[in-house]
């Protein structure tokens, strides 16, 4: 029997293999579809990494956990063919399926928004840690360097305990009724597919609202009531911030109920580079106090200041050799895009400012069109990189006005009409890109790649950082 994990490179998913191995599983296969820092960092710690698909057979007694993205790799569909034809009870969850299960036993609490739920649920995770000793595990989408470069906590005290949790998930071994609900639980999660909504929270931690994953939301009200659902299933409290201060992202939460909005302060921190981000960590003061009393303000926020930063939000990596220095980020919406460069443009005013933008999903920048454009032409110098087209096949688009309209053949075609349309290029070879970059960044420019796709693993990779 092995514990399967395909697309074990997704920076969430992945910490699902690590924390299984932490708790003695060592029959794990992690399976992806390209190499990366990621599946390097698995196959490091000694998991069985595969590369490509078809190189495992799934059998009958395995358990599966896969992302939602890779539903239709052949490794999932033969577990789900093998579980029909052969009416197995073999266990397949896809990722927050896998979640709930863990929610079921714990205590726990969620982090969401659009924008800087990665840096707040890492700040909780750091103040947490030195302040409260009953955190038992936690996840977050972005690797923490206050942590030890990881992005999962697992209580190395209560190892034994979380590992009779995972065999009664994985095997219905007996459960001692004490550990149920006995510790917490803090993550960052997803709202694709309202998958979020199986979890069992106690209280849910808003940033802010705007819509994303247009690929599987119609509209900001389909978006919208996703997350009245979600409040809706939180036993305690739903918090937000208070939508009364100029350094926030605007959000419309009347439409909540049950809801705490939380006064803003304002903290100086050494890892934040934009004013909002700072605001959210007054959601995190808020929980902390409310999950011990006898906190105070200082004490908390005390913890706060030196956290430093975490991979890939708006991330400095090293200056090249003419002096340019290279920033990278997650960013893939309008918004997080206009944010960044007025964080850049606010930090070095007489710099020029050179942008490689790595799309991620057709359906964003589709909706998103002049957004994208009025935030991209902003910076001084733009290129667009590779499509990141996750979970889209072109023949999905054929019926959009614009596909009818041009008539393209090609993903390639359809970004060459968008860099056109803002006034910049596309680039679809890191070496042409590499070799532009190099043209034309010098001691006066300041480079920053946006990246949800491989992008990122191929700058650290390059000869662009000595």
């Amino acid at each position: 029997m092995h514990i399967v994990i395909v697309w074990a490179g997704g920076s969430w998913i992945s910490n699902l293999a690590h924390i299984i191995w932490d708790l003695w599983y060592k029959n794990i296969i992690a399976i992806d579809g390209f190499e990366s820092q990621i599946t390097q960092s698995l196959e490091k710690k000694g998991i069985s990494v595969k590369i490509g698909h078809w190189k495992y057979e799934i059998k009958e007694d395995d358990i599966v956990i896969y992302s939602e993205a890779v539903k239709d790799s052949p490794e999932v569909q033969k577990a789900f063919q093998l579980k029909k034809e052969k009416h197995l009870p073999l266990k397949i969850w896809n990722y927050f399926e896998f979640l709930w299960e863990l929610s079921k036993y714990f205590r726990t609490i969620w982090i969401s928004g659009t924008n800087g739920k990665s840096s707040s649920t890492a700040l909780a995770i750091v103040s947490w840690k030195k302040l409260i000793n009953d955190l038992g595990l936690w996840i977050v989408w972005a690797l923490v360097p206050d942590l030890w470069n990881m992005s999962y906590y697992l209580a190395e005290d209560k190892k034994e305990e979380f590992h009779q949790l995972f065999d009664f998930i994985f095997t219905g071994k007996k459960l001692p009724y004490e550990l149920i609900k006995k510790y917490y639980f803090i993550l960052e999660a997803c709202e694709y597919k309202r998958h979020f909504l199986h979890l069992d929270l106690e209280y849910l931690l808003i940033t802010n609202l705007e819509l994303d994953h247009t690929d599987y939301y119609k509209d900001f009200e389909d978006y919208k009531s996703a997350f009245i659902q979600m409040n809706q299933n939180t036993k305690k409290e739903t918090l937000v911030l208070e939508n009364n201060d100029k350094n926030t992202i605007k959000s419309d939460f009347s439409w909540f109920k049950n809801l705490k909005e939380i006064p803003i302060q304002h903290f100086e921190l050494e890892h934040v580079r934009w004013k909002h981000t700072d605001c959210n960590a007054s959601l995190i003061l808020w929980l902390l106090k409310t999950l011990n009393p006898k906190l105070s303000d200082e004490e908390i926020i005390k913890t706060f200041s030196p956290f430093k930063w975490i991979r890939r939000r708006l991330e400095y990596l090293w200056e090249t050799e003419k002096g340019s220095k290279i920033y990278t980020d997650y960013g893939h919406i309008a918004s997080s895009l206009t944010l960044w460069y007025q964080t850049l443009k606010e930090r070095y005013p007489n710099k020029k400012i050179i942008w490689v933008f790595q799309p991620h999903q057709i359906h964003r920048v589709l909706l998103g069109w002049e957004d994208f454009k009025k935030a991209l032409q902003q910076f001084d110098t733009s290129i667009i990189y590779d499509i990141y087209a996750a979970r889209e096949p072109l023949e999905s688009f054929k019926d959009e006005p614009l596909f009818k309209e041009q008539q393209f053949k090609s993903v390639t075609e359809f970004w060459e009409y968008f860099a056109k349309d803002i006034g910049t290029e596309y680039i679809d070879s890191f070496e042409l890109l590499e070799k532009k970059l190099k043209e034309i960044s010098d001691k006066d420019t300041i480079t920053a790649f946006f990246t949800a796709g491989d992008l990122d693993f191929k700058i650290r990779n390059s000869d662009l950082i000595s």
